[in-house]
């Protein structure tokens, strides 16, 4: 904020400045200013209106947001989060063309959904470097890479009692390596899956 847009008094002190040292002994300008003493006991009031309205809100149960309402917040946050990262899927003289984190994970979840006894939790997306690529074997030909690095996808998962979880997960993770490029036209690079729990069937 620039000096001249500064809320001042008449006598030229900040308002912001009397405001913020409001709990601190006048300096000697403010022992004698009217205006600025004035100023203080307004400001003395102010504070100490809205600190009882704070504290009659902490305890007034109307107020209190129902169960789930911070989760939900936070997966919204979350989402706008992923959302504005971006995965470049071709570049050329026209223009770029790129997908979300989001929608990807959406891919991945569609993909997981296809395999008999699998329920897809959180999915993690993130980009490494080729050098450190150890299944560049696996990836379907004729799918452009990102270039000079890969995917690394990580997918949490729950799981049936009565399947075989190497052989479906093995499933699963072949379901996701053919799913992403002929989603969204790249390699799924690197897939991690964590079997964390078992669901009732």
């Amino acid at each position: 904020m620039a000096l001249d847009d500064e809320p001042r008094l008449g006598c030229g002190r900040s308002i912001d400045r009397i405001w913020t040292t409001v709990d601190q002994p006048p300096n000697a300008h403010e022992q004698t200013c009217g205006q600025c003493q004035a100023a203080r006991s307004r400001l003395r009031s102010l504070r100490e209106a809205t600190q009882s309205l704070r504290e009659s809100d902490v305890h007034n149960t109307d107020l209190k947001p129902r169960s789930g309402v911070k989760s939900s917040i936070m997966d919204v946050a979350r989402a706008e989060i992923r959302r504005s990262r971006r995965i470049l899927l071709a570049s050329n003289g026209n223009g770029t063309t790129e997908i979300s984190e989001q929608a990807l994970s959406a891919v991945i979840r569609l993909a997981a959904a296809e395999v008999h006894g699998i329920h897809a939790r959180r999915c993690r997306i993130e980009i490494a470097s080729a050098s450190s690529d150890s299944s560049a074997g696996d990836r379907p030909s004729g799918y452009p890479g990102l270039v000079g690095s890969h995917l690394v996808i990580g997918l949490r998962v729950a799981v049936a009692p009565d399947i075989n979880i190497p052989r479906t997960v093995e499933s699963l993770r072949q379901r996701i390596i053919t799913a992403v490029p002929a989603g969204v036209g790249i390699s799924a690079g690197t897939v991690n899956l964590t079997v964390e729990d078992l669901y009732d069937v």
